[in-house]
């Protein structure tokens, strides 16, 4: 922009000395140097501040799909670089063993309710037992004390007595007996949740719950919407749900992100919702409305990696900072692929005559990007 004005200026100068008005000397030249020096110093280095500009680039989440189970590949139902909806179906693994495992749940969970029945009617049957053998204990016990009597009154023998005793004693251990026969139908069936269902019911009901869970899982879909990219996978093929054995990458189109780098010696002139201004190789000629929503506080070169090494010096340098870029009309996002790159200008409230030179050096890059590759 420099050599620009500078060329107009000297354009002036010859158009001056042309018609006679400046004459034609080395000192009428050399202002242009004087011309230059004004420019730098009161225009251009303010301007650095006062409207930073930078790259942009658009950018969004590559997921790593990654299924829950593994297993054999069956069915594949998508093609590369297709646009997809959220919840379509990306591919399929064999359901079969999971079909089984489900199978096995219901039967076991079967069993499990018939268990609990049966442990129902053990604690009644052992409860109505235990009041048979306490209705007995009590009528031993009442045959003991009336034959003490008769014993004391010399009515009967000792040896009865004795076998009143014998008749006591194992009255009241078949009652110890039950008791503890309902205690243990008691403890089988008392063991529940915290929504008052038994424990092994529930157990069961579970295992059968996570069985139909894996068995669901076995179809593989988008988890947002987007693209399937690099497409690899092959029928055939055995999955994982090891993380660090992705199945495919899927690209998410449902939101994008506007990056765009600052340098660290204008980031105290930025604030969020100041206006800014974006030019994109993908978009020649045209310059879009934006604002900044957020200035990212870290940088890569502020994360502490732990390692068993010491820090290094001769590593700290300048890097720039990232600064999030909303376009004022989404739509126009919606537009521009992941990965195209642009510059930006954003509009500060320092040094507000700079901006008019700013906003010409954007629309002169946007109409660059015709014939230059390169930002």
């Amino acid at each position: 922009m420099i050599v620009f004005m500078t060329l107009v200026y000297v354009a002036l100068l010859f158009v001056l000395i042309k018609l006679k008005v400046l004459p034609n000397t080395k000192a009428t030249w050399l202002s242009t140097v004087v011309w230059m020096t004004v420019l730098f110093i009161f225009l251009f280095i303010p301007m650095q501040w006062g409207a930073p500009s930078g790259p942009v680039n658009v950018v969004t989440r590559a997921v790593q799909v990654v299924p829950n189970v593994g297993g054999q590949v069956v069915d594949i139902a998508v093609e590369p670089n297709t646009p997809l909806n959220k919840g379509d179906v990306l591919f399929q693994i064999d359901p079969e063993p999971f079909k089984i495992a489900v199978a096995q749940a219901k039967a076991t969970k079967a069993r499990v309710e018939a268990q609990v029945l049966q442990d129902k009617d053990a604690l009644n049957s052992a409860m109505a037992q235990l009041s048979q053998a306490e209705a007995r204990r009590d009528l031993a016990q009442l045959r003991f004390d009336d034959d003490t009597k008769l014993v004391e009154n010399g009515t009967i023998s000792q040896n009865r007595l004795e076998r009143r005793q014998t008749d006591l004693d194992a009255a009241q251990g078949t009652v110890a007996q039950m008791m503890s026969a309902v205690s243990r139908a008691e403890t089988e069936i008392g063991a529940l949740t915290e929504d008052g269902v038994v424990a092994k019911l529930a157990e069961a009901t579970a295992a059968l719950e996570l069985a139909e869970w894996n068995l669901d899982q076995t179809t593989v879909r988008a988890p947002s919407d987007g693209f399937v990219t690099n497409l690899a996978l092959a029928e055939g093929q055995r999955v994982t749900s090891l993380p660090f054995a992705p199945s495919m990458v899927f690209v998410d189109t449902s939101e994008r992100t506007v990056l765009a780098e600052v340098h660290q010696i204008y980031l105290r002139h930025l604030e969020p919702g100041q206006p800014a201004e974006l030019t994109f190789k993908t978009l020649p000629g045209v310059v879009l409305p934006g604002k900044v929503e957020t200035v990212l506080d870290v940088a890569s070169q502020g994360q502490a990696i732990v390692s068993g090494t010491a820090a290094q010096p001769g590593r700290i340098r300048s890097e720039p900072f990232l600064v999030r870029i909303v376009l004022d009309d989404p739509d126009q996002l919606a537009a521009i692929s992941p990965g195209t790159a642009g510059t930006t200008a954003i509009y500060t409230e320092s040094v507000v005559p700079t901006h008019v030179i700013r906003k010409v050096m954007i629309r002169m890059t946007s109409i660059l990007n015709y014939v230059r590759p390169a930002l």
